[in-house]
């Protein structure tokens, strides 16, 4: 199954069916209902789907995005699963569930989850972005910052996994129960859960109880690319239970670009594109309808 985010023109295009023919006018008839749909345009889409013939491969946790955003947070991080506040963490299972409702109603199997974080000062990670987009990422500068990122994470994770643990002891039986699985999404920033061994450990842990491991190729590459985990771990580790697969092309570390417009060589990832694997192009705006069309054709 080859689908598409929503994200892709939800954000620039006011009227929902308009948006939802662009996506058919691309040559696709899946999408994955992406985080930033609010509850009044979900509505929308979901009723117009039958009559365009349009079925949903996958949800993004949260879907519908919560109505009131926090301040200096990604819409897919208002509320932390892993969260110490048992008030946000609380909250962050009540939309986890909410995106599992979504699902439910629209007759697809799987969300897609971002498990949360390890929490600290995150001028930590905007530094070690900014010297590696000014070329620095070899230099002793960058690699002592990495160095004490990674130690910091390791010292402050346990309680924070042990939340997410909690967590997800009230999220998967609700989605099995619904027939819904969860998808471990790998994450973009050094400080996110999970990383590989996290992973390794919360899909052992719960391999039986609903939860899989959905790759994203950008941040999977993005680990690569900051020197913390080759990106073939992440695939040759978890291709048994991987569900599915967000693909976006990458320059540098700016990743959601369309297929085939970046850095990245495809080649790499294509023996483990299994015919049963949801595979979703998660490209962003300013990513054209051409450009689109274009990978649709190579990656078919």
């Amino acid at each position: 199954m080859l689908a598409i985010s929503t994200t892709w023109k939800s954000g620039l295009l006011a009227d929902t069916k308009e948006m939802l023919l662009q996506i058919k006018e691309v040559g696709l008839d899946a999408i994955e209902l992406g985080y930033n749909l609010r509850e009044e345009k979900l509505e929308e889409v979901i009723s117009l789907l039958p009559g365009l013939g349009i079925k949903v491969a996958s949800v993004h946790n949260f879907c519908p995005l919560p109505s009131v955003s926090r301040p200096g947070r990604f819409a897919t991080d208002y509320y932390r699963l892993s969260s110490l506040n048992e008030r946000e963490r609380k909250k962050a299972v009540e939309c986890t569930k909410a995106t599992i409702d979504t699902a439910s109603r629209v007759s697809c199997g799987i969300i897609v989850m971002h498990a949360g974080t390890v929490e600290f000062s995150r001028s930590y990670i905007r530094k070690l972005i900014d010297l590696y987009n000014q070329g620095k990422h070899g230099s002793r500068a960058f690699l002592r910052l990495k160095e004490k990122i990674l130690s910091e994470r390791k010292a402050r994770k346990e309680p924070y996994l042990q939340s997410l643990i909690k967590s997800l002891e009230q999220v998967l039986p609700y989605a099995v129960s619904s027939g819904v699985k969860v998808g471990l999404e790998t994450r973009y920033y050094p400080n996110e859960i999970p990383n590989l061994e996290e992973a390794e450990s919360l899909l052992a842990r719960f391999k039986d109880k609903g939860l899989v491991y959905w790759h994203d190729l950008g941040h999977a590459e993005v680990n690569q690319r900051f020197g913390i985990t080759a990106h073939s771990e992440y695939l040759e580790k978890f291709s048994g239970c991987m569900a599915g697969m967000h693909l976006h092309d990458i320059k540098g570390i700016d990743d959601h670009l369309a297929p085939f417009c970046g850095e990245f060589d495809f080649t790499k990832i294509a023996a483990y594109m299994r015919e049963d694997l949801i595979k979703v192009i998660e490209a962003h705006a300013p990513a054209t309808s051409q450009q689109i069309k274009k990978a649709i054709e190579r990656l078919r």
